[in-house]
């Protein structure tokens, strides 16, 4: 309907919006009114001024005037606060029945400083702007460019993104919480142009912005006023999640914005994880199976290989079919085999739409990104995904705390071996590449030999029989004759060649050829899929959600207190000794909490302290633990020759699924409301 009011209904209505700012904003810094860049820039030193020329810029960016002329007209939202009856109500309303008839088109003229905007001309301009609602106006731009301090975060961010090209404009409507976010984005955006044949050879200020722009939209209409973060911290969260919006419709990535709303939440409200470490159900689960009622269930398990041509597939099928049985057809499942990593988001879709699981288990690492996809915008269905998640992602992972048999094959190494050199075959491929294995490993070796040493081969691919040859080779090359391979071994011992052991060790001749085996872990999956059906069936996870501002990531981290993992021992090999050894450890690790494979001290092998003495670190800590301990002395590659060094300096991630630069260690961190 058009305003017959002459813009006096409109003036009143916003001078009342501004008085309401003024009053609810009392206590800011500028009192409720706008901000003034002289005041600003009294005794601060800066480098001079660029013009810029014409630009659109967001009318969210521009916070306050240049001087303090105008200042008490407006209140800090640029809402008026002058009498109606004043000349400047005239003004205003005249204004504003101008934009209604032919719209303005004049830019306004604005200083830019550190990333925001301060009005030279044009302040009822940008109040008629506001007042309608509308997202930028056309602004004449002057910079002016801060003196740099290395030690000023918000210097730093400006710099990065003015160092682009300070005469490009591309980029004024980002502001990011920490250094090093626009750069990360800046080489995102590359790799990005690189593999999409229609941005291939442009530059991101030639395609970026239009993209950022039309998130901002969304992320604006979505309404996620109470999430404390920059937009540009949100992008960073979304891509991580989406990557670009390039291509897709306002309509679609509406969508995605909006299922984007629970992973905004944890990460601006960091909530940590729910970590579950045993076998029984929880307390939130009711009274365990007993409090199961006759609520029912289907599940739905996505595999990237078939029983036939994989051990991991065949582990966990014995798992599923062990959880079906238990729970006597309360539970139903179905097995879906051969989803590629490339087909895993479509392919999930599909099946959530067709079979209506009410629990989706994705039983590869690698499927971790496109259940991650699927957990946002199916949140009717409880997704989880078999391996490391990373921190601050919307994902429930489950997977075994592999490090406690690794410690106690240490300890069986350890005492069996006469050369004091024992080796091992780690996996060559982890979603987080991570060393807890190989450390734990090392320690309970030296737990019970103070002589022992520890080299390390790494094999190409996966499950290769050849390549784990190869390693073994290697490793007694150099003295091992000991050597624990994570790999299905069997052969002809004591125990019968079954689908739950996922690594064996053996003693080894010079040429590393098995001589006898030694022991062996397993792992039964179906303590694992028995633990999170009885949760789920009992109500578990909505009591969390309860419970919860955000609902957390839930970890399923079980080991050898809840059965889950299991070592079996050959006695006769290994002698009456190491393997009375091999209970009391095992017995130790699910009885006490003062035993622990990663009770410090320990440090890597660059000689740098990573776990303080009689410290333990937590659940997340050993996931991404990827130094190695200085007990280990060699690192070796299958047809490579030999590394040194450390392993790294820990994963350093602060917006999920986003590679950022290492300098920047924080979790995002709130920012004041008028940088976005």
């Amino acid at each position: 309907m058009p305003d017959t009011s002459n813009g006096i209904v409109p003036y009143q209505n916003a001078r009342r919006a501004g008085r309401k700012w003024l009053g609810d904003h009392s206590k800011d810094k500028y009192g409720g009114g706008l901000a003034v860049l002289e005041r600003e820039l009294d005794g601060v030193e800066t480098m001079g001024e660029i013009s810029l020329g014409v630009h659109e810029i967001a009318l969210k960016k521009i916070v306050g005037t240049y001087t303090s002329a105008r200042a008490d007209a407006f209140a800090g939202n640029f809402m008026p606060l002058y009498d109606e009856g004043s000349e400047f109500a005239f003004k205003w309303r005249s204004l504003y029945s101008h934009h209604l008839k032919d719209g303005i088109t004049d830019p306004i003229k604005v200083y830019e400083y550190m990333g925001l905007f301060y009005v030279i001309e044009g302040n009822k301009r940008v109040s008629v702007m506001n007042y309608v609602g509308a997202y930028s106006i056309s602004a004449d731009i002057t910079r002016i460019v801060p003196k740099y301090d290395p030690n000023d975060d918000n210097v730093r961010i400006y710099y990065e993104i003015m160092e682009y090209n300070p005469r490009l404009f591309a980029f004024s409507d980002m502001w990011f919480s920490h250094p090093g976010a626009f750069t990360a984005l800046i080489a995102w955006a590359r790799n990005f142009a690189e593999r999409t044949p229609a941005l291939k050879g442009l530059e991101p200020h030639e395609w970026l912005p239009k993209a950022y722009r039309d998130f901002s939209l969304e992320y604006q209409r979505a309404g996620f006023r109470d999430i404390d973060m920059t937009t540009g911290d949100a992008f960073m969260i979304y891509l991580g999640v989406y990557e670009f919006p390039y291509d897709i419709s306002l309509e679609e990535l509406g969508e995605r914005v909006r299922a984007c709303e629970p992973q905004f939440r944890q990460v601006n409200d960091r909530v940590p994880p729910y970590i579950v470490e045993n076998g029984e159900s929880s307390p939130e689960s009711g009274r365990g199976i007993l409090g199961i009622g006759s609520r029912r269930a289907h599940a739905v398990f996505v595999y990237n290989a078939t029983p036939e041509t994989s051990y991991w597939t065949r582990s966990h099928e014995l798992g599923r079919l062990d959880m079906e049985r238990f729970f006597d057809g309360r539970v139903t499942t179905k097995a879906v085999y051969s989803v590629s990593e490339q087909e895993a988001h479509d392919r999930l879709r599909e099946i959530i739409e067709e079979e209506k699981p009410d629990v989706l288990f994705t039983v590869n690492s690698a499927y971790a990104h496109a259940a991650w996809q699927m957990t946002l915008e199916h949140p009717e269905v409880l997704i989880l995904n078999c391996g490391h998640t990373l921190p601050g992602m919307m994902l429930h992972t489950y997977y075994c705390k592999l490090y406690e048999p690794a410690f106690v094959l240490g300890a069986i190494a350890g005492s069996y071996t006469k050369s004091d050199i024992i080796g091992i075959v780690d996996m060559p491929q982890r979603a987080t590449d991570s060393t807890y294995v190989v450390n734990a490993f090392a320690q309970g070796a030296r737990l019970v030999n103070r002589n022992i040493t520890v080299k390390r081969c790494k094999p190409r691919v996966n499950f290769s029989g050849d390549e784990d040859r190869l390693c073994r080779k290697m490793l007694a090359e150099r003295g091992a004759d000991v050597i624990l391979s994570q790999y299905p071994t069997y052969g002809s011992v004591n125990l019968k060649p079954c689908d739950d052991l996922y690594a064996m060790l053996a003693s080894v001749g010079p040429n590393g050829r098995i001589k006898e085996y030694l022991a062996a872990p397993a792992i039964d999956w179906g303590v694992m899929y028995r633990r999170i059906m009885s949760d789920y069936l009992g109500s578990a996870f909505e009591r969390v959600r309860e419970h919860c501002e955000a609902f957390p990531s839930i970890y399923f981290w079980l080991g050898l207190k809840s059965g889950m993992a299991k070592i079996y021992a050959v006695d006769e090999v290994i002698g009456t000794h190491a393997s009375r050894l091999a209970h009391i450890l095992t017995t130790a690790l699910t009885s006490s909490h003062d035993v622990h494979p990663f009770i410090g001290p320990m440090r890597d092998r660059g000689g740098n302290m990573r776990i303080d003495r009689y410290s333990v670190p937590s659940l997340p800590e050993i996931q991404f633990m990827n130094w190695t301990s200085d007990i280990v002395d060699e690192e070796l590659r299958a047809g490579e020759e030999p590394t040194g060094g450390d392993g790294g300096s820990g994963i350093e991630q602060y917006f999920p699924g986003v590679p950022v630069l290492e300098e920047a260690h924080e979790p995002p961190a709130a920012r004041d409301e008028q940088r976005d």
